[in-house]
């Protein structure tokens, strides 16, 4: 066997810095890793479903802000955004019928169970469903799974990354409080104080409980809202308008659910 000529070693090491050079490039973009699941097994019976992992801290923020700018705030039909922890089991069908009966639209509902301030406040999982879904109006039912926290300090910062992020894209919201089964450390108190008006004290309301004894129950979670409906009306153009109320249980149609993944 003949030994290797200059010109294949020559190939070899062209090779080998090409591999390299793709590698290198790859590493260093900033470009987010995205995963989508579609038809995610969940504990709901939805027509549509959508699984995605929560991203890291920063990836989206470069392409974000330009996307936003598409973003109008409109005084008559809204684009509404659900998000928040397992409370929107009970929350998404009710805010589903309240945005039909009053000409708005439930574009879509994101679901993180387990999450808290901290997950929503150090990922960008809330800019990217801004991003994809562009709405016009934002619900947030976070803090059920924060009552007996004691880093009060802490979470006030993660409340007031999440309020920050929504107000620099434009967005109204309103926050609905945790339904507290139990006397909660101080976080009911803390979400009030940095939402002002824009915050619904669920802890005071007296609802019947599902079968874990924490969640209210489907019918209870109606009440809940009906409650809900009638503040965030009364802020007249920082609000939405939910003053007409009908009884009539919708199936709910062209509205995703969105499970978000914990990370691993």
């Amino acid at each position: 066997m003949g030994k290797p000529s200059k010109n294949n070693f020559l190939l070899i090491g062209i090779g080998f810095f090409i591999l390299f050079s793709f590698f290198f490039i790859l590493s260093n973009s900033e470009e987010p890793l995205t995963i989508e699941l579609k038809k995610a097994t969940t504990p709901f019976k939805s027509e549509e479903k959508d699984s995605v992992l929560p991203t890291k801290k920063n990836k989206l923020s470069n392409k974000t802000n330009s996307s936003i700018d598409t973003i109008k705030i409109t005084s008559g039909k809204e684009r509404v955004l659900l998000i928040g922890d397992s409370q929107l089991e009970g929350l998404r069908s009710p805010v589903y019928d309240y945005c039909e009966s009053n000409n708005h639209e439930l574009i879509a509902s994101a679901l993180w169970y387990g999450s808290s301030t901290k997950n929503w406040s150090e990922s960008d999982t809330l800019s990217y469903y801004i991003k994809k879904y562009k709405p016009t109006y934002l619900f947030i039912a976070l803090g059920l799974n924060e009552l007996f926290v004691n880093d009060l300090d802490n979470r006030s910062q993660y409340i007031k990354n999440i309020i920050s992020k929504v107000k620099k894209l434009g967005i109204r919201y309103y926050w609905i409080g945790p339904a507290a089964w139990k006397q909660d450390k101080g976080i009911c108190n803390l979400l009030g104080q940095l939402n002002g008006s824009f915050f619904y004290p669920s802890q005071k309301l007296k609802l019947d409980r599902a079968k874990d004894k924490r969640h209210p129950s489907r019918s209870a979670a109606r009440i809940w809202f009906d409650s809900v409906a009638v503040q965030v009306t009364k802020l007249n153009n920082d609000g939405l308008n939910l003053s007409i109320k009908k009884d009539t249980i919708r199936k709910i149609k062209n509205s995703p659910l969105l499970i978000i993944n914990q990370e691993k």
